[in-house]
């Protein structure tokens, strides 16, 4: 994703949860064994989202081929490890805003909404089991929701794709007077989101305090 495609997508990001308080996002370790089938709604192109996702199902041990073991045509990418492909046990694909989903390794043929509806069996069960589901969602803006005993935290553009980092008070602070240090986040941010943790009681939220657009 170059940077003008990275922009875009954080400029859309920005522009639709601007006035919103965004749920919190967590990942378990889970064994799920149950048929599954590919979210709707979800991000589907293994060129621009795929790694990420992909980086946080190895991040948590979970580095294997393609889990699906239903019969597929010769001559695909099937069983590479393409993408983390987002799953529900839902039949329709549907996943309410802020509910759970699954993560598990797919390549990039059963990835793709040619096999929406299409019931997946598998017999690796071990996946991630993600909160705080919202549509169309990249793996930066899901991880930069994670829990975190910092209060802010940064979406930016600089590398291949759009990347996400806790910051401290000073730097968020700097970050809102456009003065946020290539030394603090290992590059130079073309554009940026800043988001600023929200607790009340036992729940956290999040609110877009800054952009650079």
């Amino acid at each position: 994703m170059n940077l003008a495609e990275q922009r875009d997508v954080l400029a859309a990001f920005a522009d639709r949860w601007g006035q919103a308080e965004l749920y919190s996002t967590g990942s378990q370790l889970i064994n799920y064994p149950g048929v599954l089938y590919n979210v709707d709604g979800s991000s589907d192109d293994p060129q621009i989202n795929g790694e990420s996702w992909k980086g946080l199902l190895i991040a948590n041990g979970i580095n294997a081929p393609c889990y699906v073991t239903n019969e597929t045509p010769e001559g695909n990418s099937h069983p590479k490890f393409s993408v983390g492909g987002h799953m529900t046990p839902n039949p329709d694909g549907r996943v309410e805003f802020g509910a759970d989903s699954y993560l598990m390794p797919l390549c990039s043929w059963h990835n793709s909404k040619a096999r929406d509806g299409v019931p997946f069996t598998h017999t690796n069960t071990l996946m991630l089991k993600l909160s705080g589901f919202m549509e169309g969602e990249i793996a930066a803006t899901f991880m930069a929701r994670l829990p975190s005993e910092k209060r802010h935290s940064i979406i930016y553009s600089g590398g291949d794709s759009p990347m996400c980092m806790d910051i401290s008070e000073p730097e968020a602070l700097a970050a809102v007077d456009g003065r946020i240090s290539a030394e603090v986040l290992g590059c130079q941010p073309s554009d940026f989101v800043l988001l600023e943790r929200i607790i009340r009681d036992d729940d956290t939220r999040y609110v877009i305090k800054a952009t650079s657009f």
